[in-house]
């Protein structure tokens, strides 16, 4: 596949899966990859909220509470580690500004 020439000074444009949001802070899925990043956290999320809770009458004990927990970080800290590298830098929007980059802002 032929690309067309580029002028050397251009910096390359990374593929991004995640782009800021309009309001907030943050980003969300803009590419497949994306939301199924997305939709692994959920699934992740479930798996752990489920296990944490108590199959029977019995109370929740700390072990649950723990499994819980830490599931639920280290899939956040996955899901901002990813975003924020497949992303552009997040800042503090609210609303559309004329100076947004529709490449990289909702």
């Amino acid at each position: 596949m032929n690309h067309p020439p580029r002028d050397k000074t251009e910096p390359p444009v990374p593929d991004l899966w995640f782009k800021r949001r309009r309001y907030g802070w943050g980003w969300a899925p803009v590419a497949w990859q994306g939301f199924v990043l997305v939709g692994a956290f959920v699934i992740f999320n479930t798996f752990f909220a489920l296990a944490a809770l108590p199959h029977d009458d019995a109370d929740v004990t700390a072990a649950q509470i723990t499994t819980f927990l830490v599931g639920i970080a280290i899939s956040t800290t996955v899901l901002a580690i990813v975003a924020s590298t497949k992303g552009p830098k997040p800042k503090w929007r609210w609303g559309k500004k004329p100076g947004d980059n529709p490449r990289e802002d909702f």
